[in-house]
């Protein structure tokens, strides 16, 4: 065989193998990305748009021989996709983070905190900033004593439980619905910060390990008006006041923070930013 002859079997060869993984890249986004199509409609073309930029991209790269590299960028592309266009990626890594998780777990999964703050003399604070949340971690002796979660665009709603086939999400039902009883609140307006926290008994979660939900005023959500009736019975009202506005507070509003630990939530409370220190902080 000439040179001349090797040099056409060997391009039809490529230009074979190349349709071949062609396809097979092709078949892939579409497994990675048809379940979300079919959940955000409203992405629909903007992902197709992707698909077909990513996937001519990708031939490129193996039609010049290239083929570990293609394999590479799929995986990266199609988790930059899901990342930009849905909340799968997040959602996956937020059911990571666990009470006990040792410190250098959640270094492997979030990085370094941008904000490190003690809140006691054991206990200190790592926030996580991410565009569409802020995870709160709280270490003590290099070990996840509790952890917050506040979403900070309007469609990122993680579901929070889910045990015995019933789903809790967040941002999406009231305080009531939540499967457990609350045991202690704090609320607090001013003009530099508003929020509702409470504790809740855990169930079968463990018997040393409790919930947190919350309302802070970061992210999408606006000025809640029940926590001010409820802060203003707080100082001037009475008891049957007091626990009035508090379950028109619990049936009405949803919360957008959850979190589980293992001490009281007035700990939780010190680690609550001010809208000044979350724009410092994040530049948002």
């Amino acid at each position: 065989m000439n040179d001349e002859s090797a040099k056409k079997l060997k391009a039809e060869i490529l230009r074979e193998l190349s349709e071949i993984i062609k396809n097979q890249v092709e078949d892939k986004v579409e497994e990675e990305v048809d379940e979300e199509l079919r959940k955000h409609t409203r992405h629909a073309s903007a992902m197709r748009l992707f698909k077909g930029y990513f996937i001519a991209v990708v031939a490129t790269i193996i039609a010049l021989g290239q083929f570990s590299e293609a394999f590479t960028l799929l995986g990266d592309g199609v988790n930059l996709a899901r990342t930009r266009l849905t909340n799968t990626v997040e959602y996956d890594l937020l059911s990571n983070v666990h009470v006990s998780n040792t410190e250098s777990y959640i270094e492997s999964l979030m990085g370094n905190p941008q904000i490190s703050r003690a809140i006691n003399e054991q206990v200190v604070a790592n926030y996580y900033y991410n565009r569409k949340f802020l995870l709160t971690v709280f270490i003590g002796d290099q070990r996840v004593v509790a952890y917050t979660i506040i979403p900070l665009k309007e469609d990122f709603k993680p579901v929070i439980l889910d045990e015995d086939g019933m789903e809790w999400t967040l941002g999406e039902t009231n305080y009531a619905s939540f499967p457990a009883n609350p045991k202690l609140y704090v609320v607090d307006h001013s003009k530099t910060i508003s929020y509702y926290l409470e504790s809740l008994d855990t169930g079968r979660a463990g018997l040393f390990v409790q919930n947190y939900l919350g309302n802070v005023s970061l992210g999408p959500s606006a000025r809640n008006e029940l926590i001010i009736d409820l802060y203003d019975e707080e100082v001037n009202g009475s008891e049957e006041a007091v626990l009035e506005t508090q379950t028109r507070l619990r049936e009405q509003s949803r919360p957008n923070l959850f979190g589980m630990g293992v001490f009281g939530v007035d700990l939780i409370q010190k680690s609550i930013l001010t809208g000044a220190e979350f724009t410092s902080y994040f530049g948002q």
